[in-house]
């Protein structure tokens, strides 16, 4: 196929991707001319102008035009749109506002009047209203071209590569949504299989073993020497040991600097003492 061909076709047509033509937009019905598998009659915005240009750039005879589509903007009855979206999504320059459920409306200096937005609607809130303009869409910041026709076709272009780039993003982030989806729902099947293994692998008897062997080492450290003066010097210790941390606490509040050193030095090695035995508690 003649790529250049297919490009200088393309950019005699009005981009407004309306299918009137058979095909599902201007650069495929110029691939079509290319190959000589379409007539030069077909585009019905362009007209008898679009006729002329193309019959010459493929050297054929020029048609009368099969088909005149008058310029016309969409408009939206807001009071009958139930926000559906579906026009939307056939807007293929993204020149329709909206939110699903909510009110629609049409950007009316972007639409390019292809009309493919009234059959989806399923409430026919969406009218073809007639306007005097020679070329669609109105809006030209996008243009490459200063003359009026091809400035709105280059505009028009602009927003459908846009609209196209857009759809290709949305599908991509649908697809990466879906398959997180899909591997959360794997992850939660597996779930209930690990559970399984888990519950077969405690054995409660183990769990009653090492109650009973905590419970027997604690109640041996609770059983009286049998030597009494020995009993009778821990309960002394235990007590000057009683007495020494409540006097470190008096003095950590109270006392000079000299003593307030001393006493947070002994807590923290009170407090290691402690863990320690508590440690030694729990084997």
């Amino acid at each position: 196929m003649n790529v250049s061909l297919v490009e200088r076709i393309e950019s005699v047509l009005p981009q407004t991707q309306c299918r009137e033509c058979g095909y599902e937009g201007c650069k495929p019905y110029a691939q079509a001319l290319v190959q000589g598998e379409a007539e030069v009659n077909l585009c019905a915005p362009g007209g008898g102008e679009v006729v002329q240009d193309i019959a010459a750039l493929l050297d054929r005879p020029a048609l009368a035009p099969a088909k005149i589509q008058e310029k016309a903007l969409a408009w939206i009855d807001e009071a009958v749109c139930i926000g559906c979206t579906a026009c939307i999504r056939a807007c293929p320059v993204d020149a329709i506002m909206g939110a699903s459920k909510l009110m629609h409306t049409v950007i009316a200096s972007e639409c390019t009047g292809c009309g493919l937005c009234v059959a989806p609607c399923p409430v026919d809130c969406i009218y073809m209203q007639p306007v005097q303009a020679d070329y669609l869409p109105l809006a030209r910041e996008l243009a490459s071209n200063a003359e009026p026709r091809f400035a709105a076709a280059s505009h028009a272009k602009a927003r459908y590569e846009w609209h196209e780039e857009r759809k290709a993003r949305d599908a991509a982030e649908r697809k990466a949504y879906l398959a997180e989806k899909e591997a959360a729902a794997k992850a939660r099947m597996q779930q209930p299989a690990e559970q399984e293994r888990q519950k077969a692998a405690f054995n409660p008897a183990d769990l009653i073993a090492q109650a009973m062997a905590r419970a027997q080492t604690q109640q041996e450290r609770r059983i009286v020497p049998a030597n009494r003066e020995t009993f009778k010097e821990q309960q002394i210790r235990e007590a000057k040991e009683r007495a020494s941390y409540r006097r470190a606490l008096r003095d950590v509040k109270y006392g000079s600097e000299a003593e307030k050193a001393a006493a947070i030095e002994y807590l923290r090695e009170y407090k290691a003492a402690q863990e320690a035995k508590m440690q030694q508690d729990k084997i």
